[in-house]
């Protein structure tokens, strides 16, 4: 009997090849992704398939020395060796092609889609965070979910990453361990693989963040700390200018809006995070201002003037943000010049002191916190206010 090893070896040769193709046909995030997680494990695959041969070798061996040491009908023992090593052959490559046809739809199935890769990674994540004492999403699982997201297209792949952390959130949130503070990397990520390289395809992915982050707001507080909420305050403040700078439509508009509706959630049940929502707001209105979108310049300040009156006494820090809003409209001269005077007559019995002198100390805070042009409108406006009190 001749053993054809060059079949054999060819036969290999090409067992290996079809996973090394279809792996090429998938991105080196995913492939890395998954070949991390050790779920796509070639080695395996071809430990089964020597073993296959091995056994199959093995039985040909012992078959035909059982039937050759019957040497009383040697005409019938040939007979019946070749009978058997043709059926022992046909087993071996049957057995070997099946695994060739299993791999190849088991690939794309599991891995050739990001949909299931994402959902792969995500579950993972998902175990490992909430498997620690307090649930923190991070890890080498999240790095490599985050990172198919900033490589991955703009527009629909992005957004299934988005969507993914969404999923995440609320699964972490609705844990009775969390604690308010698990999502430092997430929100972090989040902010980075949207902000690094804003595309007009992505203004769906930031309508989503802003889901995100206000789900994060709008838990309750009654939490040991109140991380998450502060870094998703300084996400929307990133996000809302990111928006206003580099999306220019009717949609953007709308969606930016709903960043300066959603940072109320931070304060339903506690004052303590009053301050950074005033600057949150105050941060997207000069934005506004400076871009030229007054409805949202106005709806900032709008949100900012109805916190006001629903939180006295006001703390430094709101009064600064709050008039250094009125100070970048004023200094714009015409219609605009007219609705600061309008909103100051609205706020400045609200104010802890006299309207000069909360100006005095809210430009003093700005220069302290070096919004130098927000000083000089302050000073402008002081000097403005003096110049009609004249009149």
């Amino acid at each position: 009997m001749e053993i054809p090893f060059d079949g054999l070896l060819t036969l290999l040769i090409f067992l290996v090849g079809i996973p090394a193709l279809i792996l090429q046909m998938i991105s080196a995030a995913e492939r890395r992704a998954v070949m991390k997680k050790g779920n796509l494990d070639v080695k395996a695959f071809l430990k089964k398939a020597s073993i296959v041969v091995i056994v199959g070798l093995t039985m040909q061996f012992v078959l035909v020395l059982t039937l050759e040491a019957d040497r009383l009908n040697i005409d019938k023992g040939k007979a019946v060796v070749e009978v058997v090593e043709q059926l022992v052959w046909i087993g071996l490559f049957g057995t070997l092609f099946y695994l060739v046809w299993q791999v190849s739809q088991d690939i794309p199935e599991q891995y050739g889609r990001r949909e299931k890769i994402i959902e792969k990674i995500t579950e993972d994540t998902k175990r490992e965070a909430t498997s620690k004492p307090l649930p923190r999403v991070g890890g080498e699982t999240f790095t490599d979910l985050a990172n198919l997201g900033k490589q991955c297209d703009p527009g629909h792949e992005r957004e299934m990453v988005v969507d993914a952390f969404k999923k995440l959130v609320l699964s972490i949130i609705a844990d009775e361990k969390y604690n308010g503070d698990s999502f430092e990397e997430l929100i972090e990520e989040l902010v980075h693989m949207l902000v690094s390289n804003p595309e007009p395809k992505d203004l769906c992915c930031y309508d989503t963040a802003i889901k995100i982050l206000a789900v994060i707001l709008s838990t309750n507080n009654d939490f040991n700390s109140d991380g998450d909420k502060r870094r998703a305050l300084h996400a929307i403040s990133k996000l809302g200018r990111t928006l206003l700078e580099h999306f220019k439509s009717v949609e953007a508009d709308n969606i930016i809006l709903d960043y300066v509706d959603s940072v109320e959630f931070a304060i339903l049940d506690s004052v303590g995070l009053l301050t950074e929502v005033s600057q949150t707001l105050f941060q997207i209105g000069i934005c506004a201002s400076d871009a030229g979108q007054d409805f949202i310049a106005v709806a900032a300040l709008d949100k900012v003037t109805v916190l006001a009156e629903n939180h006295q006494p006001l703390p430094e820090e709101f009064v600064a943000d709050m008039l250094g809003l009125v100070a970048h409209l004023w200094v714009m001269d015409g219609s605009r010049q007219g609705f600061a005077v309008q909103k100051l007559e609205e706020v400045k019995g609200l104010l802890p002191q006299g309207l000069t002198q909360s100006i005095v100390d809210a430009r003093a805070h700005c220069l302290r916190t070096m919004y130098f042009d927000t000083a000089d409108n302050l000073e402008a406006m002081k000097k403005g206010l003096r110049s009609r009190k004249k009149k």
